[in-house]
């Protein structure tokens, strides 16, 4: 990508979100602690309005990824919401350990393609 890495203030916080965003989704398919997803939902809504407001190569180059994440994103959230238990059942803890899986796959082919791995 021909973006400039050094003083991009945005671009440096947008990675600094894909790394969060990365242990987010590790600890929570980990522990399955679903808490995480209010912090992860800052991190992502922050990823959205970066990532949706620049028009660098750095930014659009990824939007098929960075859609995989919103959506995928969405599902869990959807797929919680739904589950009339307080705890998921199993069909609910599943999916949302793909949609998480999804998630999580989209940020590292991110990384991949700014270089970073």
């Amino acid at each position: 990508m021909a973006t400039e890495l050094e003083g991009n203030v945005k671009l440096q916080r947008f990675i600094e979100l894909l790394s969060e965003l990365n242990h987010q989704c590790v600890e929570i398919i980990r522990t399955g602690n679903t808490e995480i997803l209010y912090p992860m939902n800052d991190t992502v809504e922050e990823m959205y309005s970066i990532q949706h407001g620049g028009t660098e190569e750095a930014y659009t180059a990824i939007e098929e990824d960075m859609q995989i994440i919103y959506k995928n994103f969405n599902a869990v959230v959807t797929m919680l919401q739904s589950n009339e238990k307080p705890k998921a059942d199993k069909t609910t803890s599943e999916a949302v350990k793909k949609f998480l899986k999804n998630v999580f796959d989209a940020n590292v082919r991110i990384v991949l393609a700014y270089g970073l791995a």
